[in-house]
């Protein structure tokens, strides 16, 4: 009953997947579907007052009767691996949804960097047609403002898929990644629910209600309001014209270079076909306003049970560096409370190292704002219990915002959570930043959790810094001495501050010996 109140408190009008007379079940139930196993399984749906709705699945029968146009069935916990055929009825209108397989299901969302297809991905084409897994299947949650015109007729298309060239296609690289590498390792079918969008803040992935307890969410509300002013609906759709045929044109330019050379960088791609047009214009309807997406995609798809989420975004929030960890605090919560699971394990992606030819040549990457969000997303995952941080900072590429290998991101994800989920006991971080102690001379020395086997360097052991009282950072010699390292710089004889990869885009070299990257940090001796 818990489940079905909270439910009924929070649902958005889900419609059905295909109009039937009187029964209806919530869109995300399709045939090929992943269920979450070893969990007790809300089955959702609407209907008529009073008509009664049965549910069978491999000989289990439930019953209920529809209140308050609203019907909930709690499918008890079924083991990995299990299979069949759901059916739902009211005696009048049936479901019967088909190729039905128990695993581990899991959110994948975020930005564009979570969106990138597979297909777009390093080895694109190659890793699409070696895609094929009966184990992987998922489901693309709709990409489109909840409430705009024709919404819940393209939701009823939804459908799960099966992983396959045919259709993987615009499936989350990283996603499919980590699916490959959990399916591998521990046998359990992987469900992913895709559910990101390019360009959004974490403003666009909360609630009114969320973003309102605090200064800092009240604000993302605030500033885009005025950003809106009074511009009407009418005005959006028209200057959305003009802007996608800025777009477009962009995107031919691309296409257009990319036929030439496959193989073509970004750094290219900005210098002869421009940078794509950006940010799109504001609007009411637009998905980058605050809390759009949430009601459009986060609500439509919760509270179908899950494993838990991954998470890749940050880069659209650079500009309220400061603000980061409390709002991935609230995002955590939000999203806990809207799948009824204070515990569910919630793993995220560290930002790469990033920088433009543009900032670079203009001195803009000495702003410290992607350095403060990956520091924020660390204290995050340090502070909130059941979350585990993939360190990707050797994986940033220079001009290109959407560093194309993803095997590695996905991979490191998975790792998480063999260890933090599955209970695997292996090796899941790199280097971390654990204390210092001043040796003599002007020499400190750096220790490190996770480096039990000891450190190594990747090229040149660049990177570390030394700054005195005065604050100003010099550039530092270091030594690896087994799991430590040993920093010292001439010109500061009295070290205070030290930092590592602590800049936008630059070498990281430091790593631990199972191949992790070190975390960058900045620290004091007081």
């Amino acid at each position: 009953m818990k489940i079905g109140r909270l439910y009924a408190a929070h649902a958005e009008g889900y419609t059905v997947r295909i109009m039937t007379t009187t029964l209806q079940i919530a869109p995300i139930f399709s045939d090929n579907m992943v269920l979450q196993r070893e969990k007790d399984l809300p089955i959702y749906g609407g209907g008529q007052d009073g008509f009664q709705v049965r549910l069978c699945f491999n000989g289990i029968s439930l019953n209920t009767k529809v209140r308050n146009g609203r019907w909930l069935l709690t499918l008890p916990p079924q083991q990995a691996g299990t299979r069949g055929t759901l059916e739902i009825t009211d005696g009048q209108s049936s479901f019967c949804f088909s190729n039905v397989v128990f695993g581990d299901v899991w959110l994948a969302g975020g930005q564009s960097n979570m969106e990138l297809e597979l297909q777009n991905c390093l080895n694109g084409k190659a890793e699409l047609a070696a895609s094929f897994n009966p184990d992987i299947r998922f489901y693309q949650a709709l990409k489109q403002v909840y409430g705009t015109e024709g919404f819940h007729e393209n939701e009823r298309q939804c459908r799960w898929h099966v992983c396959a060239q045919d259709s993987a296609a615009t499936l989350s690289a990283v996603a499919f990644f980590f699916a490959r590498k959990i399916n591998a390792e521990t046998g359990i079918p992987i469900g992913i629910i895709n559910c990101n969008w390019g360009g959004t803040s974490i403003s666009a992935w909360l609630s009114e209600e969320q973003l309102s307890r605090s200064a800092a969410g009240k604000k993302y509300l605030d500033d885009y309001a005025a950003l809106v002013g009074n511009k009407t609906d009418e005005q959006y759709e028209q200057e959305m014209q003009e802007y996608f045929a800025q777009w477009s044109a962009w995107d031919k330019r691309v296409q257009e270079r990319r036929a030439l050379d496959p193989l073509v960088s970004w750094e290219v791609l900005n210098k002869e076909c421009g940078e794509c047009p950006w940010p799109q214009p504001a609007g009411k309807k637009s998905p980058f306003r605050p809390t759009n997406l949430y009601h459009s995609m986060i609500r439509r798809v919760s509270p179908f049970a899950l494993k838990g989420f991954l998470y890749y975004q940050g880069e659209e929030d650079y500009t309220r560096a400061s603000d980061y960890g409390e709002m991935m605090c609230y995002l955590i919560d939000q999203w806990r409370t809207d799948w009824h699971d204070d515990g569910l394990p919630f793993l995220f992606v560290q930002l790469p190292m990033y920088a433009s030819r543009a900032e670079m040549e203009a001195g803009l990457d000495k702003d410290e704002s992607w350095q403060i969000i990956r520091e924020n997303q660390y204290k995050v995952s340090r502070l909130i219990a059941n979350t585990g941080l993939a360190v990707i900072i050797d994986k940033g590429e220079f001009d290109n915002i959407h560093p194309l290998d993803k095997q590695t991101v996905g991979f490191r994800l998975a790792l998480q959570a063999l260890k933090k989920v599955y209970g695997r006991k292996i090796s899941a971080d790199g280097p971390i930043f654990k204390r210092v102690e001043r040796i003599s001379g002007g020499v400190i020395r750096v220790y490190f959790d996770h480096a039990e086997l000891g450190l190594e360097a990747h090229g040149s052991l660049e990177g570390f810094e030394l700054a005195g009282s005065d604050l100003r950072y010099y550039a530092a010699q270091a030594v690896i001495e087994g799991s430590t390292v040993a920093l010292s710089a001439d010109e500061v004889s009295e070290p205070e501050h030290f930092r590592y990869a602590w800049y936008k885009y630059g070498p990281t070299p430091l790593f631990g010996k199972n191949g992790l990257a070190a975390m960058p940090f900045q620290a004091s001796l007081f």
